[in-house]
């Protein structure tokens, strides 16, 4: 009996060299630029053609089947010596940095502090060397074992967007997280956290209509900038801006954790900890234990929790946006997104600061995990602290949206989680009347509905959101027209956007002749 070949994936021959990067937001006089380089192992036909895609970091033709698994074992390059140049539109150099040093793992930062013209610019990563004998060696036994390296000929190894605006821009910036308020992502299960590892692009859902809502709310706003914030590790970064591209969503930055950093913290403790014992006993072995328990315990926690990082993130960037530019904010309710998105407002009102703000960080625990580290608490301190320095005390979000997903507390349980969390008396004095730190409402049709009615959004785009559901499955469930009436009645929804709702119905009805 005849067999049939089995097929096999071309074998990897050569290494190429990237910086995958994924964009930039910042204004006139303060950007900034990083990202990470890594090796990929590349096959004959790649090495042939030649068709990369710098900006992403990805062959032609790899989007299609690209996984977070087979980026998990990227080799990340040591100590890489980097330069990077900033190019208008015209293809003027308008910046040119001076030595960029990444750290061991390939990762690299650039602040640019001279002035940049507001507009859409490409950044250009050129590797000038390495900082790294152990690097230097792999790459020069690699080049020995090859006759034709491509790895030897790179310099150019990534490309970038970097878009500037104006210190006065006075318009929005629209920030979101990624799993249950983009992306239709099984978190919360084991399985499902492990089957996201496998997906490629095609197989990554988005909730019905937030691709549009995306969309419609650039078109509304006159460009407004969009970020993408979420506590999947760093090795999801090319998958992700695949998955994006997939569903035509343009975004200014993708902000992703980086895992082993958080192990690699946790290892250096301990061992400092056993080479350091005198300091470690300094004041009482009680005392001592206590601190090294919390931080153990926080540390294993924050390698889920998304608490620390996204409140770090959103107020690190704060410090690149213009001070009149306002924010909206887009989360979900399964993990703390709620909680995050209120103590960004209350620490760039400075309501909170100083002392008070780190000790209120360390001894936090909300939801049962106590994920803020001394470090972290320090770190948000001196965040909050440059921001009410550039900024003044004042707070830039004028609306907190909350996807609602049957995985989580309702908009009253959130609140009340959030009120006992800060400190007494806190929430109410801020939070009074309609002034609330977030809404919590269902999927893209209820956020749509809440944009509108802050006009954000105009009715003929929600319009647009709720008829881009249609046909997608939400919940397990395909949405037809029945489905979608049942959606827009049962919407959790603040009493002023109940007009809307209604108008909402009315043009459904038009426009699909129910």
């Amino acid at each position: 009996m005849s067999k049939e070949p089995i097929s096999q994936s071309p074998p990897i021959t050569d290494i190429k060299r990237i910086a995958v990067c994924g964009g930039s937001l910042g204004r006139e006089r303060r950007s900034y630029i990083r990202g990470q380089v890594v090796d990929i192992g590349i096959t004959d036909l790649m090495k042939a053609e030649g068709l990369w895609d710098l900006v992403t970091g990805l062959f032609s033709g790899e989007e299609q089947n690209i996984t977070p698994f087979l980026d998990f074992s990227l080799a990340p390059v040591r100590k890489p010596v980097l330069k990077i140049e900033v190019r208008d539109s015209q293809g003027k150099t308008i910046f040119v940095s001076g030595k960029v040093k990444a750290d061991e793992d390939g990762f690299f930062s650039c602040e640019i502090r001279e002035k940049i013209p507001e507009g859409v610019h490409q950044f250009f990563v050129y590797l000038e060397g390495l900082d790294s004998f152990r690097q230097y060696s792999k790459d020069l036994a690699h080049l020995n074992s090859k006759d034709d390296s491509i790895l030897g000929k790179t310099t150019l190894v990534g490309k970038g967007n970097l878009r500037i605006l104006a210190e006065d821009y006075s318009g929005i910036i629209v920030t979101s997280d990624i799993d249950q308020t983009y992306l239709a992502t099984d978190i919360h299960s084991g399985k499902g956290k492990f089957t996201t590892l496998f997906e490629t692009p095609a197989q990554k859902q988005a909730l019905p209509g937030m691709p549009e809502l995306y969309l419609e709310l650039r078109k509304k706003l006159n460009n407004a900038p969009l970020a993408f914030i979420s506590a999947s590790p760093h090795f999801f970064r090319r998958t992700m801006l695949a998955t994006i591209a997939k569903d035509n969503i343009k975004i200014e930055s993708l902000h992703l954790k980086y895992l082993e950093g958080t192990i690699k913290g946790v290892f250096d403790k301990v061992v400092g900890t056993l080479f350091n014992p005198i300091e470690f006993f300094q004041n009482g072995f009680r005392p001592a234990w206590s601190r090294t328990k919390k931080f153990l315990g926080a540390s294993y926690q924050s390698l889920f929790d998304q608490m620390s990082y996204k409140l770090s993130i959103l107020l690190y960037d704060r410090i690149y946006q213009p001070t009149p530019s306002k924010e909206i904010l887009l989360g979900d309710n399964t993990e703390s997104d709620y909680m995050i998105f209120t103590l960004y407002q209350l620490i760039c009102l400075g309501k909170i600061e100083g002392d008070e703000l780190e000790e209120y960080l360390y001894k936090l625990n909300f939801l049962g995990r106590d994920a803020i580290t001394r470090d972290s608490a320090k770190r948000i301190r001196k965040l909050g602290e440059e921001i009410v320095r550039i900024h003044d005390r004042k707070n830039p979000v004028v609306l907190s949206l909350i996807n609602k997903t049957t995985k989580g507390p309702s908009e009253t349980e959130m609140r009340e989680k959030v009120k006992e969390a800060l400190p007494l008396g806190l929430y109410d004095e801020l939070f009074v009347g309609e002034n609330v730190p977030f809404y919590g409402t269902e999927g893209a049709m209820g956020m749509g509905l809440i944009l509108g009615t802050k006009g954000y959004l105009d009715l003929n785009q929600v319009l647009t959101v709720a008829a881009g559901m249609v046909g997608k499955v939400l919940d397990g469930k395909l949405v037809d027209e029945t489905y979608l009436f049942e959606i827009l009645e049962h919407l959790t929804l603040p009493k002023e956007a109940i007009p809307m709702q209604s108008q909402l119905k009315e043009s459904l009805i038009s426009a699909l002749g129910t």
